[in-house]
C-alpha cells in the first residue's frame, strides 16, 4: 500500500506541480570557494489543498487526514547531500503568503568544486527519489582575483520536422487557455551573488555582483503569445538562433554560454 501511495502521489505531484510552483535559488559565493544556498519554493494555496484532499483519501477514516506541507524540517536537512559533498542545513522557515505556502532554506558550502544544481523546479516538490540529470556544475580556482567556472548543461536543439506546423496552421491557432491558466504565477530562478566585485565575466545577464543563469517568470512569458506560438511552431535549430529568440520575449532568461566564468575580487 505504502508503495503505491508513493507512486500516485508521484504521478499526482508531476499532473498538479507542473505549474504553479515558485523557485528562488540564490547561491552566495566567497573568495574561498566556500558560500550559501538560499532555497525558496512555494506552491499555490489550491495546489497545496488538492495535494492534501489526493492524499486523505489513501489515508484510514479513523485517523486525522495528513495535510500536505512542503516545509518539513528533517527532510530539508536531508535534502543537504542532494547538492553535493560537504553542504550543510542551516536554517529554515515556513512561508504563507498572498496565496502560496512553502519553505525558505539555508544551507552552507564548504567547497563550491563539490556542488551541483538542479535545474528542473518539479523535482523541489515530487515525492519519491528521482532525478532529471541536468545539473549546473562548478569549478574554483583561487586567487587574488578568484575565478568561477559554470558549466551549464547541454541544450537539446534537435527536432523533428514533421512536428513543426507550418506558418498558416500556427497563424489559426492560439495558446490554450487552460494551459495559461495553470502556467499562471509561476516562476523559476536560478541565480549567483559574489561576495565581492565582478571583474570580468562572459555572462549575459549581470547586475552588480549578481549573476543571472535561468529566470523565466510565467505570468510575463504567456502575455506574448505571439511570441511564443512563433518559438512553438520555428523552433531554433541551435544556440545563435535560440539567443535571437530568447533576448526579444519577456519573462525568460536563460544562459546559453557554456561555460560561464566569473572573475572576482
Amino acid at each position: 500500500m505504502n508503495f503505491i501511495k508513493i507512486s500516485l502521489l508521484a504521478i499526482a505531484s508531476v499532473i498538479f506541480l507542473s505549474g504553479c510552483i515558485k523557485v528562488d535559488t540564490k547561491l552566495k559565493v566567497n573568495k574561498d570557494g566556500s558560500g550559501t544556498i538560499e532555497e525558496q519554493v512555494l506552491i499555490s494555496d489550491a495546489i497545496a489543498q488538492m495535494m492534501s484532499e489526493f492524499m486523505s483519501s489513501f489515508q484510514d477514516s479513523a485517523n486525522v487526514p495528513e495535510s500536505f506541507n512542503l516545509f518539513k524540517e528533517e527532510e530539508l536537512k536531508e535534502k543537504a547531500s542532494e547538492y553535493g559533498d560537504g553542504v550543510e542545513y542551516v536554517s529554515g522557515k515556513e512561508i504563507k503568503k498572498d496565496g502560496w505556502q512553502g519553505y525558505k532554506a539555508v544551507y552552507s558550502i564548504a567547497d563550491i568544486n563539490k556542488i551541483k544544481m538542479e535545474t528542473d523546479p518539479n523535482k523541489k516538490v515530487e515525492m519519491g527519489d528521482s532525478e532529471s540529470g541536468e545539473y549546473f556544475n562548478f569549478k574554483f580556482v583561487p586567487g587574488n582575483v578568484a575565478q568561477l567556472i559554470i558549466d551549464r548543461p547541454e541544450y537539446q536543439m534537435e527536432f523533428n520536422e514533421e512536428e513543426k506546423e507550418t506558418e498558416e496552421e500556427a497563424g489559426d491557432k492560439k495558446l490554450d487557455d487552460k494551459f495559461i491558466k495553470m502556467m499562471e504565477g509561476m516562476k523559476v530562478k536560478i541565480a549567483l551573488e559574489f561576495n565581492g566585485s565582478i571583474q570580468e565575466t562572459n555572462a549575459t545577464y549581470v547586475n552588480g555582483s549578481k549573476v543571472t543563469l535561468l529566470d523565466i517568470d510565467f505570468d510575463k512569458l504567456l502575455t506574448n503569445k505571439e511570441s511564443l506560438a512563433k518559438f512553438k511552431n520555428n523552433p531554433p535549430n541551435n544556440l545563435d538562433e535560440m539567443e535571437e529568440i530568447v533576448k526579444n520575449i519577456a519573462g525568460i532568461k536563460i544562459e546559453l554560454k557554456k561555460p560561464v566564468k566569473v572573475k572576482f575580487d
